[in-house]
C-alpha cells in the first residue's frame, strides 16, 4: 500500500490486514517512540545494507567476538543531560567498555559514533583498538543509508553498550 505520509498514520498501519511488507521510501523523519516500538520489529533494511555490514563484520573481526559501541554526542544535549550516564566523555565510554570487555572477554570493538570531535573519537579508537566503518557521505540520503549500515553492524555485536535515550540504539536493540 502507498499512501503519502503512511509512516505517521499509526492507525492505518495497525489496522493493514494480510500485508507482509510495507516499503518507505525516501522518509527521512523520525517517528515517535511509541510508534517507532510498534513498527521496529517488522523494519528491514534493503538487502544491501545488511551485506555491507556482514562484509565488515567478516571482514575486519573474522569470526571473533566483538563489542559494538553507540556513543551519541551531538543531538538532545539538552534532553539527554537530564539524565544520569546517558552523556558520556571519551573517558567514561573507555573505562565502561573495558568493563564489559573484560567481564565477556572480547577483544575486539566496533564504534559507532556521530561525534564531530576527531580528538576524542581518536582517543576512543586509540584505547579500545575500535574499528570504525570509515565511510562518509555527504548528502543526507548517504548518512542515513550508512547509518542503517552501522544499526546492522552493531545488531551483529556479540555485546552491545548503546546510549539511553537513543533512537539509534533503540533500532539495534
Amino acid at each position: 500500500r502507498c499512501a503519502s505520509n503512511l509512516e505517521h498514520d499509526h492507525v492505518a498501519l495497525q489496522n493493514m490486514q494480510d500485508v507482509n511488507s510495507i516499503a518507505f521510501g525516501s522518509v527521512l523523519s523520525q517517528l515517535s517512540p511509541h510508534v517507532a516500538l510498534t513498527l521496529r520489529p517488522a523494519v528491514r533494511f534493503v538487502r544491501s545494507v545488511y551485506e555491507d555490514a556482514a562484509a565488515l563484520v567478516r571482514r575486519r573481526f573474522r569470526g571473533e567476538p566483538f563489542l559494538a559501541i553507540h556513543w551519541r554526542r551531538t543531538d538532545c544535549l539538552v534532553a539527554r543531560s537530564t539524565q544520569p550516564g546517558v552523556l558520556q566523555s571519551a573517558a567514561d565510554v573507555i573505562a565502561h567498555s573495558r568493563r564489559a570487555m573484560e567481564a565477556r572477554r572480547i577483544e575486539r570493538v566496533y564504534l559507532a559514533t556521530d561525534s564531530a570531535d576527531e580528538r576524542e573519537v581518536q582517543q576512543v579508537v586509540d584505547a579500545l583498538g575500535a574499528v570504525r566503518h570509515g565511510d562518509a557521505a555527504s548528502d543526507l540520503l548517504g548518512r542515513a543509508r550508512l547509518a542503517n549500515v552501522e544499526i546492522a553492524i552493531c545488531a551483529m555485536a556479540d555485546f552491545f553498550l548503546g546510549t539511553r535515550t537513543s533512537s539509534f540504539t533503540l533500532a539495534i536493540m
